[in-house]
């Protein structure tokens, strides 16, 4: 029972779902000059946020000095100008240049001035002179730790299945074979 146990546990920890931080917006439709507040929990004490428009580049649009208790409320202008269509807010957090965690985003939709939908399949902007070079990285390499999650949950999953196959196999029951005798003659 206690292998059991232990390959459960194993194989919940290879496959937990651990929660991050979550962002939410006061409205997921606005007009290019609107004011909309973004909230969120979750975040590390000690780095400060960043909340960008439409790209891990963008321009930001609001920060913070740091998260009050891993929560955050800032407000924010969709910038003037901005064509109807649907945007991603992302949020970061930084320590000397290098992200502390993965962008948390929000699509948010840009409508029109008398509150029209955008097109469907409308071209959004692809204005980048506002952008900061270099800022985008692509770092596609998968951490140690990760690797290890993941080999200890398939070595779970496989002594599981050993176990479920084994105490199968105990446990059928049969008839077995009378025991032969052999007699000499002599």
């Amino acid at each position: 029972m206690a292998s059991i146990a232990v390959v459960v546990l194993a194989a919940a920890a290879a496959w937990a779902c651990v929660s991050g931080p979550v962002v939410n917006l006061s409205t997921v439709k606005a007009k290019a000059g609107d004011t909309v507040t973004i909230t969120g929990t979750g975040f590390r004490l000690t780095d400060p946020v960043q909340v960008r428009f439409n790209a891990l580049d963008g321009p930001v649009i609001a920060e913070l000095a740091k998260p009050d208790n891993q929560t955050i409320t800032a407000s924010f202008v969709v910038p003037p100008g901005t064509q109807p269509g649907n945007y991603v807010i992302i949020v970061t957090q930084a320590r000397a240049g290098n992200l502390t965690l993965s962008p948390i985003r929000a699509v948010m939709t840009v409508v029109g001035p008398s509150g029209q939908s955008p097109v469907l399949g409308a071209a959004t902007t692809s204005d980048t002179t506002d952008r900061m070079p270099g800022l985008l990285r692509s770092d596609n390499s998968v951490g140690n730790g990760t690797l290890a999650l993941v080999a200890l949950g398939v070595a779970g999953v496989g002594m599981f299945a050993a176990g479920i196959a084994a105490l199968a196999t105990s446990r059928r029951g049969g008839t077995t074979a009378a025991p032969v005798r052999v007699t000499t003659k002599g």
